[in-house]
């Protein structure tokens, strides 16, 4: 006879969706003070700029925007392969390839067409190629069961690879010498909030997430979509085609990862370079857990960690915190979301054998 730990999921009051986040966050930043006592920063003072970093001025605010249209873009396009219980863990990738094509077809582009055309075109051009890369993995992991999560990670490495590539050598901008990047993209989507980076795509992000929540929920499609993520077998003896799904909510993710890499191009940088690439999509799969794969819930999850990412970008600048303690912090916080979500949708019971 022995002792054996069970997890027992459990109904849980909608309040606590929310309490139960806010205290892991609490717990998180009692956490981050005392590491910035111990490296010898004045808690107060980090997290004074950690606030201020959020909501200092209408122009820091407007740069928590920015960053939470790339979060909700990913995020909702991840809760719809999340749906159909397929782990898309390459939205880094999709982002990467939806960066490269946004920045390859408007310098292409952009000389012969008015910048509003070059902008349609090179975000279409992006999803196209973002949902093609997603795809393929969908593709192998429906006709032939290889698992997405090694094959999305491969073709994340894959994509920065070919963006490292790219950048030394057919986009490479000649006038950069030795720095690895691109021509600068004249055509630029428009800031809707003057003296700031504040920019339409973040409006855009808003209307993709309303539109995935009817997707998802008030379509025949998304109906599909979740009966195959709780069970595939009773989907298949409804005559719903599993693999379609499968492969169609994998296009779907990939697409949104690769719009918001164009935007991010197209809008915030006006150029390509290594950097592009910081990790937006494997925090997106947090924002998507959070938001609880329902796409109108993603936009306060996808808020709060936007908030979360300038907060410690600016604590970093603003006390000369190291990089590698500001990411721990950040990291610490992820960590404490995910220990918390557990314990939300679980309890934990030791029985005798």
């Amino acid at each position: 006879m022995g002792l054996e730990i069970k997890f027992i999921e459990r109904k849980v009051h909608p309040v606590m969706y929310v309490i139960v986040p806010l205290a892991a966050f609490s717990l998180a930043f009692l956490c981050g003070g005392i590491l910035m006592s111990w490296a010898g920063v004045n808690p107060i003072a980090g997290y004074g700029a950690f606030i201020s970093g959020i909501i200092g001025s209408h122009v820091k605010f407007a740069d928590t925007l920015v960053r939470t249209t790339s979060f909700l873009l990913i995020a909702v396009g991840l809760a719809f392969a999340l749906r159909a219980r397929v782990f898309n863990i390459g939205a880094e990738g999709q982002y990467i390839m939806g960066a490269i094509v946004g920045t390859w077809v408007a310098l292409i582009l952009q000389e012969h067409l008015p910048p509003a055309l070059t902008i349609t075109i090179s975000l279409i051009m992006a999803i196209i190629v973002g949902g093609l890369w997603a795809g393929f993995a969908g593709y192998l992991k429906a006709t032939l069961g290889i698992n997405e999560v090694v094959l999305t990670v491969i073709m994340n490495w894959l994509a920065f690879k070919l963006l490292q590539w790219l950048l030394r050598g057919p986009l490479k901008n000649p006038l950069s010498e030795m720095w690895p990047m691109s021509p600068p993209v004249k055509a630029k989507i428009p800031v809707i909030l003057p003296g700031t980076r504040l920019h339409l795509g973040f409006i855009l992000a808003i209307l993709i997430a309303i539109g995935g929540y009817f997707l998802m929920f008030k379509t025949n499609y998304g109906f599909k979509l979740r009966v195959v993520g709780v069970n595939p077998n009773a989907a298949k003896y409804a005559g719903y085609d599993v693999k379609k799904i499968i492969i169609s909510s994998m296009v779907l993710s990939g697409g949104l990862a690769g719009l918001a890499g164009a935007i991010e191009i197209l809008a915030v940088y006006h150029f390509l370079y290594e950097g592009i690439s910081i990790g937006l999509g494997y925090t997106s799969i947090i924002v998507a857990l959070v938001g609880k794969l329902h796409p109108l819930a993603i936009i306060p999850s996808a808020l709060m960690f936007g908030a979360l990412y300038n907060g410690v970008v600016y604590l970093q600048s603003a006390l000369g915190v190291s990089y590698t303690l500001s990411k721990a912090m950040e990291g610490m916080i992820y960590l404490f979301v995910l220990i918390s979500e557990a314990f939300l949708k679980y309890r934990i019971a030791i029985v005798r054998r």
